[in-house]
């Protein structure tokens, strides 16, 4: 991950037209040209306002924070291009956090591609709501009159194509998002996108629009190329849970809270006049555990591979019970390799109506006696036994590489497996473990 960023990086600087701008927030000026690191922007709108192709954005230390009600913390518009992406990311050394009580951290909009974002802390406003008055907000299900309150909704990431602008060769990494009442990282009507190495938790708890960890809506065709346009790896999702009843669902439901969900790439909601998305995604190494819906899971989309992933005691919301790792009314669906665990009465998986759906070497488990038992399934995965990890906790320091026992190590498929793990290490054909870790 950090050779890609870094190749990405070599890119820019070949521009020599290309600059380098630095934020502070404590000793920033807006004044300044932001060029050197001793006079630097105030704010990171500051220097995003200012980019062009080949640029680098560079933010110091501090917090930064939404400047109206309304607002998000940057609004990021200008594109880069093929040859020189525009990145942002924290200087070197730093942990810069974006904190609001806004619509969001960070926005792309306006069709701004090319661009990476990395190396940020994005807090929401979740510690100064309460659930009570989150259920009586306006607009809701108790109080239905009223404007839709961003600080209840707010999002960490987002990029937004729904203004017939869609952005497109986007990279998120490295970040830890957490305690939005919205979603953490989304995507809506774009195309190639890659969501790799972030943390994602505590988000989707407050939010009226139905949000979840990672999120990918309606997408739409850049171009008709061939191999993955969209890649979803190496993430952690955690706890990200739906409290609130949605008032655009006729019975006033909880919905949602997925750690990662692909949904609706053939574009049948909301009017959307887009038609079936082509290209294909690839999830794999992500580990989601005690979400509120599902670990992983697509809806209404086609050419997904879900391979090498780890989930592990999902939902969580009692109204919610569709699995750890599935696949609804999709095409083309691969899912491979991955551990699926459950608790208490939640069943491990689902299938809804899918059509050339590859299942197979998943390993299925659940730790309670009373729990359902897998409903998909083949002669290539295996049921009922413990994967061995080595400290599954309801916490953020949860361990869920193998230990030597596991009936997980070298059981992986022989043709479909992720060609590295969690932490980089390689697998190959014949020795490829079930699960986002490679045990050897």
């Amino acid at each position: 991950m950090r050779v890609i960023l870094l190749c990405l990086f070599s890119v820019t600087f070949l521009n020599t037209s290309a600059k380098n701008y630095y934020v502070s927030a404590s000793h920033g000026n807006s004044g300044f040209t932001g060029l050197l690191p001793d006079k630097p922007k105030k704010t990171i709108q500051d220097a995003a306002d200012l980019t062009l192709p080949g640029d680098t954005v560079f933010v110091m230390n501090g917090t930064y924070s939404n400047s109206c009600p309304a607002c998000n913390v940057v609004d990021i518009t200008r594109s880069g291009n093929a040859g020189s992406y525009i990145v942002y990311t924290n200087y070197r050394g730093h942990q810069p956090v974006l904190r609001f009580n806004g619509w969001g951290g960070i926005s792309i909009k306006g069709g701004a591609s090319y661009i990476v974002i990395s190396g940020f802390e994005i807090i929401g406003n979740n510690a100064k709501v309460t659930l009570a008055k989150a259920k009586k907000q306006p607009a809701g299900c108790v109080v239905k009159k009223g404007t839709i309150n961003p600080v209840y909704n707010g999002n960490g990431i987002v990029l937004d194509g729904r203004d017939g602008k869609h952005p497109h060769h986007i990279r998120i990494a490295q970040n830890k998002v957490h305690d939005c009442g919205g979603g953490g990282i989304g995507a809506n009507q774009a195309d190639y996108v890659t969501v790799e190495d972030n943390l994602v938790y505590n988000n989707s708890w407050y939010s009226l629009f139905g949000t979840s960890g990672i999120s990918f809506y309606q997408f739409w065709n850049f171009d008709r190329k061939a191999g993955y346009h969209n890649i979803i790896r190496r993430n952690k999702t955690f706890n990200n849970r739906s409290y609130v009843p949605l008032p655009w669902d006729r019975l006033c439901r909880i919905m949602d809270g997925n750690g990662i969900i692909i949904d609706d790439f053939r574009n049948t909601q909301n009017g959307s006049a887009l038609g079936n998305y082509e290209g294909k995604t690839l999830i794999e190494n992500n580990i989601s555990w005690y979400n509120g819906g599902t670990g992983i899971h697509t809806f209404k989309s086609d050419h997904v591979d879900i391979v090498n992933n780890t989930a592990y005691c999902n939902s969580q919301s009692t109204e919610l019970n569709e699995g750890q790792i599935l696949a609804g009314f999709g095409d083309d669906i691969r899912i491979v390799n991955n551990i699926l665990v459950s608790d208490l009465n939640n069943i491990i998986n689902s299938n809804y109506l899918n059509t050339r759906l590859t299942y197979s070497n998943n390993l299925h488990y659940n730790i309670t006696a009373a729990a359902i038992q897998p409903k998909l399934t083949n002669a290539t995965c295996i049921d009922g036994r413990n994967p061995v990890f080595e400290k599954p906790s309801r916490s953020l320091t949860a361990d869920f590489r193998l230990k030597k026992a596991s009936p997980a190590i070298s059981q992986g498929s022989k043709t479909i497996y992720s060609v590295t793990d969690f932490t980089g290490r390689t697998r190959r054909a014949g020795t490829a473990d079930i699960g986002a870790y490679q045990n050897e």
